[in-house]
């Protein structure tokens, strides 16, 4: 999916301080996704409760609702996780065979496949969640998590769109739309908090599925069929169900420490029935996630923009038989586009971590956060720094189609999350967050030496081990 690499290279071929903004300023949104954007829209409305309107016990109520938005984008992103990953690939797959007219189908077939899953995963938890609230309450909270999921599927191809501006000005009319809805319902509480969410993000949804028809329209073939389940298919299922299990298993993974603290009897208590948070742990983790915009904007254009050229390049010159210099040529491409890429990743989100340490005080009063939380906020800043790279070596092994390490530092990513994250915990409040941080910075060195290893003998195993 370089086509929107191409893009951005040609925006900032300008060479002007508006063209850097604008080509990482397009990465970041493209990148951040819904995750760290509903995170932004849901501290607005907080801050706007605290600062420019004042409802019934705002503070409260904002809680019970970010809390049950949190638990909606958590067990959804991890339900499609499942699917997302191999999706990507399948629909990668048919881009590269040319059979355009096969993607919107499977997308569409994908869609109604993962809709019938969440509402039976959604009803399932919201019969065992929630006791005491209303039969509305328990529709929207069914009905967020059906659109959250069909969100989620949609994300998959808007990076793939060449129509990247019109992207962009989805997710900003979605979540804008989020933020006036909670305005208009404000008195109306909780159920006036999750119908603002669902608006939005059902807003956005509609949106990248119309850019979708657009940009991969149906065959006018007489055959042709509107819903297809190609994606589904048994070979594909034992090529990619590596990659599917891995993709949940990350989901787990960024999910499982904060679930570990939300039930903790330490440090977690019960906001909404059977939904729990942690006031010591929350927020601090969500406004560390919340930093690594920078570091995802530039993640996201050396992959698109260097590395998936080059890598294309490089399979390109093999399958033509081009020369032996040649192919090294691009295998060094390659090797240079990581390297850089991880460098640039540490430099940038490094440098804006000092600044964000040097005014956290300040901002923790702007946010009305206790300054207790700033040391665990400084431990997060780094652990959140260290999956951004993390991250970026399990999309490097993505794109090289290694399967199984992915799957494997996945499984490790959940296990050693949950483990030292449950130590951390019994140790006192000053290990907390440590559990997390350290667990990444294991991963990061380990991964960063798996793909070395990689690309160094890339060459050899495409021609010696096929």
């Amino acid at each position: 999916m370089a086509g929107i690499g191409f893009e951005l290279k040609e925006i900032i071929k300008e060479k002007s301080i508006t063209a850097v903004f604008k080509t990482f300023g397009y990465s970041a949104v493209l990148s951040s996704g819904p995750w760290v954007i509903s995170m932004i829209i849901i501290l607005g409305i907080g801050l706007s409760n605290i600062y420019l309107y004042h409802t019934q016990d705002p503070t409260q109520t904002m809680l019970k609702a970010s809390v049950t938005y949190v638990s909606a984008l958590a067990i959804s992103s991890i339900y499609t996780g499942l699917y997302q990953l191999p999706f990507t690939r399948f629909i990668a797959d048919k881009i590269y065979e040319k059979k355009y007219y096969l993607i919107l189908p499977n997308f569409i077939g994908v869609v109604i496949l993962t809709i019938a899953g969440a509402l039976l995963i959604s009803i399932a938890l919201a019969i065992f969640i929630f006791d005491s609230q209303s039969n509305l309450f328990i529709l929207l909270y069914i009905t967020l998590f059906v659109i959250l999921s069909s969100v989620w599927i949609a994300n998959i191809l808007a990076a793939s769109l060449k129509l990247y501006k019109q992207v962009i000005l989805f997710y900003l009319f979605g979540y804008i739309a989020i933020y006036l809805v909670a305005y208009l319902l404000k008195d109306y509480g909780l159920e006036g908090l999750l119908v603002s969410f669902i608006v939005g993000n059902s807003l956005l949804f509609i949106m990248l599925f119309l850019g979708i028809i657009y940009y991969y329209p149906s065959s006018n073939k007489a055959n042709q069929r509107f819903i297809r389940f190609d994606y589904f298919d048994k070979k594909l299922f034992k090529k990619y169900w590596k990659i599917g299990i891995s993709g949940m298993l990350y989901n787990i993974a960024i999910w499982i420490d904060k679930t570990i603290f939300w039930f903790s009897p330490i440090v977690g208590y019960m906001v909404i029935d059977k939904l729990h948070a942690s006031m010591v742990y929350d927020f601090p983790i969500f406004l560390a996630y919340l930093s690594i915009i920078p570091g995802m904007a530039i993640f996201f254009y050396r992959l698109e923009a260097d590395f998936a050229i080059a890598y294309a390049k490089f399979y390109r010159a093999i399958n033509r038989h081009g020369t032996l210099k040649q192919i090294k040529t691009h295998k060094q491409e390659m090797i240079n586009s990581v390297t850089k890429s991880i460098q640039e990743i540490l430099f940038v989100q490094g440098m804006f971590n000092i600044l964000l340490f040097l005014s956290a005080e300040k901002l923790f009063e702007i946010l009305v956060i206790p300054k207790l939380y700033l040391p665990l906020f400084y431990v997060d800043v780094i652990g959140v720094q260290l999956q951004l790279g993390f991250m970026s070596i399990l999309a490097y092994l993505y794109y090289l189609d290694k399967q199984k390490e992915a799957l494997l530092y996945t499984l490790a990513f959940v296990l050693l999350n949950a483990l030292l994250t449950w130590i951390s915990i019994q140790m006192g409040p000053y290990f907390y967050g440590y559990g997390y941080s350290i667990t990444l910075l294991i991963l990061f060195v380990a991964s960063i030496n798996t793909l070395n290893k990689i690309l160094q003998e890339l060459d050899y195993e495409t021609f010696m081990l096929q």
